[in-house]
């Protein structure tokens, strides 16, 4: 159901976060999507299993309507609950949330582009975003990292986490790709040019070379591929175009009486 749990702890509560895989779910190996013409009741159930493990409720998650863009929303508790039951009322044409309250489970959805989780463990700043190759080349790490300082954080105490996504042993790209990336003057290619003109692509590397650019204190990949992987990670290149997994990260409320 996830994969390795990573923590901090911070001085306003810990901090939990993981990534979903497919799983013994009520409904199609745990789809935790609701924008892929899957039935509405199954995968609410599966998000509520999602929940019970993390013994939260539901309306404690807050969805996003991803579009493969680059805005990043500041939400809070106010926003609880939006996109939980209905793909409606999830926050627009957004691809990053970042929150400063507790108990506020943020939510983002993938079958192959990158997750990308962020905390800061001075202030327990948390945010999660979604980078596909059109997020990535718009920057969407730099403009997390901007609303996580407007929101109190330090970017150079800012850690991020890159998540289960597709490689460059898996993702070829074609030109208008190579283009937008080579727009953005990395000091390193993170691709491999093949004979047919096409490249294999890191997003990954791309997305880590961008955050130590804008100062991010410290980047951990989890080195997993979505595709070579399928049998754990939705994956719409390998075929799986009806179902997402899910990154997830939530601050805990400190316990008072601890």
């Amino acid at each position: 159901m996830f994969g390795q749990w990573i923590k901090w702890d911070t001085p306003t509560g810990t901090v939990r976060a993981a990534f979903t895989t497919k799983f013994a779910a009520p409904h199609e190996n745990g789809n935790l999507g609701l924008h892929v013409n899957d039935d509405r009741d199954g995968v609410i159930q599966n998000r509520q299993v999602i929940a019970r493990q993390l013994d939260l409720s539901l309306e404690n998650s807050i969805w996003a309507q991803q579009i493969h863009g680059n805005h990043v929303e500041q939400v809070t508790t106010l926003e609880s609950g939006r996109g939980a039951l209905d793909y409606e009322t999830a926050i627009p044409g957004t691809d990053g949330l970042v929150t400063t309250d507790s108990n506020v489970l943020l939510m983002m959805l993938f079958a192959d582009c990158v997750p990308l989780i962020f905390c800061d463990p001075t202030t327990g700043i948390i945010a999660n975003t979604h980078a596909g190759w059109r997020g990535t080349v718009s920057n969407i790490v730099e403009e997390t990292v901007k609303q996580m300082e407007r929101a109190g954080a330090s970017r150079s105490s800012i850690q991020m986490v890159i998540g289960p996504s597709i490689r460059d042993c898996c993702y070829e790209v074609d030109q208008p790709v190579i283009d937008a990336i080579d727009a953005l003057e990395l000091d390193e290619s993170p691709y491999i040019r093949k004979e047919d003109g096409k490249a294999m692509l890191s997003l990954q590397k791309t997305n880590a070379a961008l955050a130590e650019r804008c100062g991010v204190g410290d980047v951990l990949d989890s080195g997993l591929c979505t595709h070579c992987q399928a049998e754990d990670y939705f994956s719409y290149r390998h075929g799986d175009h009806g179902g997402r997994f899910a990154s997830l990260i939530v601050k805990e409320s400190l316990d008072v009486n601890s």
